[in-house]
């Protein structure tokens, strides 16, 4: 039997998830991945699956919201969760990843399936004859993207993520830093803690709500994602935003005069060697020259240097409520798109914020496609599901509709529970409806 040809665009988290899903239900698969022969003002070189903002997949613990999404994911067969476990660096109780390593790992992957084939090549149509999935990612093809809204005759619709800058750990005072992780959990101490005294921690402060920052373009809106908002933006909320929040001493011991740490700005491996530090949740805008004389406020980096300071970048999405099926596939008979082909979105151009969230929709687009493509109906994940509740969340009718996390209030209550176990009986609640699932599905 000929196997059927379909065509992904992007080789991202979630294009590249769906290309390896779709090998694997029997599809021939062209992959499209513009870069490097088009640049984003984001990303570096044309490595698959690069990770732009941070290297972590936040937590692994089934308690918490990602972590119960990636065992979600493991359950299903998720093969890019199982590659950034193979490019696992010590990072306590989160999966985080060498990002070259865990790129080197995806493209291979991708390289040695025979039923894909790589295209380095810009797409800046959906018209084809291919049954598609657009994963195109957060910054996308301008050709693609502008095509993509006049045909929807949506708005274009984008917020502003920020990127976090990594130090070079040799230039670290360890005077003023020390390692240990939060409640000193795991079984090595992975983080370098860099505190702040109450009078340093004011004038960084005030110094951060004064800076330069960098601006958007005049035709770009200036609108920010709360869940990766940048530190100056943080700071202009209050004088104690930033304490309790990414500089939060909570769980890191007391200073060298029994007292709690006052504030703390924490450090994560970027790479194995750990010779290189991501400033945990230090993501900003700032202009490059204001945040070298701002970080040099803090003692512990004083004299540091950075392999690479923050930036700005948009993320594009679509609104995915007025577009898009509960299979993530685009609704069929939407004026405009007459000579589509038949498409599913899948990744942050759908408004799932996050890796692994773009990891779970190229997962659940994929599937949905093959089931549709090979048998005429898809087969929804039960709604008990992570990845279910998610892109409920993402197509259910919404007036304001913004990007959004997995989290545990997208999760179905359907019983009364109290708050100590409430994560407890949804987590549950989640892996039990998905593992009778995979027990009875038909294909």
């Amino acid at each position: 039997m000929q196997k059927t040809r379909v065509k992904v665009i992007g080789g991202g988290l979630a294009g590249c998830e769906a290309a390896l899903q779709l090998a694997s239900y029997g599809f021939l698969i062209d992959l499209y991945e513009m870069r490097p022969k088009v640049n984003t003002p984001a990303h570096r070189g044309g490595d698959l699956a690069q990770l732009v903002c941070s290297n972590s997949f936040k937590g692994i613990a089934k308690t918490t919201a990602h972590g119960l999404l990636k065992n979600e994911l493991t359950l299903l067969g998720s093969f890019l969760i199982e590659l950034a476990k193979e490019a696992q660096v010590p990072a306590g109780e989160s999966l985080t990843v060498n990002r070259e390593i865990f790129s080197a790992l995806v493209e291979k992957k991708i390289l040695e399936c025979p039923a894909i084939t790589l295209h380095r090549e810009e797409v800046t149509s959906l018209e084809d004859d291919l049954p598609t999935l657009v994963a195109a990612g957060p910054l996308a093809s301008e050709s693609l993207t502008n095509s993509i809204f006049k045909s929807l005759g949506s708005e274009r619709l984008h917020f502003f993520d920020a990127i976090a800058p990594v130090v070079e750990a040799d230039s670290i005072d360890f005077n003023h830093a020390f390692y240990m992780n939060r409640w000193e959990k795991g079984e090595t101490a992975d983080f370098i803690n860099c505190p702040l005294d109450v009078e340093t921690y004011n004038a960084f402060v005030e110094k951060l709500r004064e800076a330069d920052s960098v601006e958007p373009r005049p035709f770009e809106k200036n609108e920010l994602f709360e869940g990766c908002l940048p530190i100056e933006e943080m700071a202009r909320r209050g004088t104690e935003t930033l304490r309790y929040g990414p500089m939060r001493p909570i769980g890191l011991g007391f200073g060298n005069e029994g007292k709690k740490w006052h504030a703390v700005i924490q450090l994560r491996a970027e790479n194995a060697q750990k010779t290189l530090f991501n400033m945990v949740g230090f993501q900003t805008r700032l202009k490059w020259n204001t945040q070298k004389e701002l970080f040099a406020m803090v003692p512990a980096l004083k004299n540091a240097r950075f392999a690479r300071l923050g930036c700005m970048h948009r993320n594009t999405f679509i609104e995915s409520p007025k577009l898009l099926e509960p299979t993530l596939q685009l609704k069929r008979g939407l004026p405009g798109c007459e000579k589509f082909p038949p498409i599913w979105f899948a990744g942050q151009i759908t408004g799932a914020e996050g890796y692994t969230e773009a990891v779970a929709t190229g997962w659940y687009a994929a599937w949905n496609m093959a089931c549709s493509l090979k048998h005429g109906v898809p087969q929804l994940l039960p709604k008990e599901s992570c990845i279910r509740s998610l892109v409920d969340q993402l197509v259910s009718p919404n007036p304001d509709f913004q990007p959004m996390n997995f989290n545990f209030g997208l999760l179905p209550h359907l019983i009364e529970m109290k708050k100590k176990n409430k994560k407890e009986i949804l987590g549950n609640q989640a892996e039990e409806a998905v593992i009778e699932w995979i027990r009875k599905k038909p294909y």
